[in-house]
Formats: C-alpha cells, structure tokens, sequence
C-alpha cells in the first residue's frame, strides 16, 4: 500500500515532493481543495467534488483550465499507482502559482496542482459507538465559508483547542448562538422524521457528503430541511450527528458536557449510515475504474 504525491506532473513519494518556496499556497494560503473517497480503487461522488472545485476556483478568480487540463485522469492515474483496489482517500489542492511574494496578483500566472492519495483513515469504533462529545465556539471564520480555501487556521485551532480540553470537535456558532457547523464536517438534527440542517448559504460548507445524504434520508421516508437553529434547540434535539468525507456520518452524543437525549448514538443516525454505506458502495458496483 503505497502513499503518493503528485505536483505539476509528476508523481513520487509524499516526502520527496516538493513546491516552490515562493508559491502563493504557502505564502497566503491563496488556494482551494477538495478531499475525495474512493472506495475499492473507484472515486465516489466524483462529478459532484470536481463541480465544487470549479465553483471554489471561479469565486477566487484562479484560472485553471479544467476543460482543457482535466484533473480526473490524474486521479485515476494516481490510484492505480498506490492503492488501486484499497479504500483511498484523494487530496486535491489547486493555487494561485508561484511568484514573488506580494499581496497584487500578477497575470500570466500558472496554478500550482498538488494531489496525494493515502488509506482513508478510520473512525475507531470506540467513538462511532459513543458518538462524538463536542463544544460550541465562536466562529470567528470569514464570510465566504462555501468556498472550499485552503485558509483553514481557525478551524486547525477551533479543533485542537476541543482536543485539549478532552473533546472530540468544536461546532462554530454565531454571536447569537445560531449553529454552523462542525470544523471540518456539516451537521445535522433530527426531530422525529425530520433531518435538519443549516441553509447552506455563504456561511457553511455545502457538503458533498451532506447533499448525497440528504439524498438517502428522503429515500427512507424522512423529511430534510434547511433551516436556521440555535444551540439551545440543537441541545434538546432527539439526535445530532455530523457528516463528511471522512467520517461519513458520526453521531454527536453531549454538546457542552449536556447529553442529546439519552447520550448514546440514535437509531436515525444509525440508520442513515448504514443507508449511506449501502448507497456508496452500490453507485460504484459494476463502474470501470477511471
């Protein structure tokens, strides 16, 4: 099982890859990203991951060609290379380029594209059967959190802040206790059989993974909404979980030391994973690898 890395064409080892000290990535942290799973060597919801980087690369204005230089064969390339009928997980991140370091951004500049392909990490089953215990922070984030930017600082801090203190996560609220989102996953409420979750406005994420869930929850019966809740309604909730590439979907089981319902992981939230497990895997059976 091989971990690979892939810069401007070409592949090697992760830790003989190497960009320009210069790069606008890590001067300013000028750069978007997307993380993608692929289970058995096959991208999941790829189309859906490409779109969004796209529009992430559109809302900053980085002009990559993505017709005319497509990053899918490369993805594809890079998982027969290094995990080709394992579960990997694809890390796609595209900058600005490499210039002279100044806050104008000159013309003529060529992106940097930077991609590694790892096993996905897993969920201890420890914490998928207690769920996750969380707390509420500030968000002190910018206003264009839909845009998927490799600017992630109050998130790293927002995390290893609540590792400190003994938590798993952090969930990000408003001034006025209105709930965001985890700080790397979105979040959802369920009250009865109806899934919750915020507007996915500039303010929050809109998940790849949320959106094909929301997809398996009302193809069970449930009801999903975007609406805008707060912490005191999120508390007395009869289930909380979060979703994302990676974790696909976790129960959340006490928000600030208080317990959600009975502090364990709800069947809902039981469900809709193994609906999302069952989903996944099947919208690739039979698809050729890339």
């Amino acid at each position: 099982m091989t971990e690979l890395a892939y810069v401007n064409g070409v592949f090697s080892p992760i830790a003989e890859a190497k960009v320009s000290i210069e790069d606008r990535g890590f001067q300013f942290g000028d750069g978007i990203y997307e993380v993608i799973a692929a289970y058995g060597g096959r991208p999941f919801l790829l189309d859906r991951h490409m779109l969004r980087l796209r529009r992430s690369a559109a809302a900053i204005r980085l002009n990559y060609d993505f017709d005319g230089q497509p990053l899918e064969p490369i993805i594809a390339e890079g998982l027969r290379r290094s995990l080709p009928s394992d579960d990997a997980l694809v890390y796609v991140q595209l900058t600005r380029g490499a210039c002279p370091r100044s806050h104008t951004i000159p013309e003529g500049l060529t992106p940097t594209v930077v991609m590694t392909f790892k096993p996905i990490p897993r969920i201890p089953e420890k914490l998928r059967q207690r769920g996750a215990k969380v707390i509420t922070t500030r968000d002190p984030r910018w206003a264009n959190c839909s845009i998927k930017a490799i600017t992630l600082l109050p998130n790293v801090l927002a995390r290893n802040e609540a590792l400190r203190r003994g938590y798993d996560d952090a969930i990000f609220v408003t001034e006025t206790d209105e709930v965001r989102e985890c700080t790397s996953a979105n979040l959802f409420i369920v009250e009865g059989a109806v899934l919750n979750t915020p507007p996915r406005t500039d303010s929050v994420l809109h998940g790849v993974t949320q959106g094909f869930l929301m997809e398996c929850a009302t193809a069970i019966g449930l009801t999903v909404q975007e609406q805008a809740f707060h912490v005191e309604m999120m508390q007395r909730a009869e289930e909380v979980f979060m979703s994302s590439t990676t974790v696909e979907v976790l129960g959340i089981t006490s928000i600030d030391d208080r317990p959600i319902a009975t502090g364990r992981v709800g069947p809902t939230t039981q469900r809709l994973h193994s609906e999302f497990q069952t989903r996944s895997r099947a919208a690739l059976v039979g698809r050729v690898k890339l």
